[in-house]
């Protein structure tokens, strides 16, 4: 399971231009800037495909940044993902904005207060945040299955 950095709302509480809205791509910029993917969760069906891996299943959770949701598991689930983010933030940010930050990188100071930016967003109770979470799972194939997709027969063919 992978979770996507940006940030999402379906009812257009998420501030549209705001920190918490541009989080996952400016993470994302950052991320290619130091040649490596967070779009890891985009990638995962194709390369266990790739590996060989037959009956690949995926499902995409919705999973809220904070407690704003009327379900009793949703709300506890984000609470526990609230205070994921809220302790987590400044460890996620400060390498890679400090390296790899745009238009050039950024000062320790200048993310510490972009970091208090996303969490007066976070904390505001009538911001209905969420992440998708993806869930991918398959199975090996059976020997039969490898043998009937080799190229290379057992049997010589005349």
């Amino acid at each position: 399971m992978e979770l996507d950095v940006r940030v999402y709302s379906d009812d257009g509480t998420l501030k549209e231009g705001g920190t918490l809205a541009t989080w996952g791509d400016n993470f994302i910029g950052c991320s290619e800037r130091a040649g490596r993917s967070l779009l890891t969760q985009e990638t995962m069906q194709g390369a266990m495909e790739k590996a060989g891996f037959v009956d690949v299943q995926e499902k995409l959770y919705k999973i809220p940044l904070g407690p704003w949701p009327r379900d009793k598991v949703l709300k506890e689930v984000g609470q526990l993902q609230y205070a994921h983010w809220v302790t987590a933030l400044e460890g996620w940010a400060l390498w890679l904005l400090t390296k790899f930050g745009a238009p050039t990188p950024w000062a320790p100071e200048e993310v510490q207060v972009y970091l208090s930016k996303v969490r007066a967003e976070l904390r505001n109770p009538r911001t209905h945040a969420y992440e998708y979470a993806r869930r991918v799972w398959a199975r090996k194939p059976t020997v039969e299955e490898e043998m009937a997709n080799s190229p290379i027969k057992t049997e010589p063919e005349f």
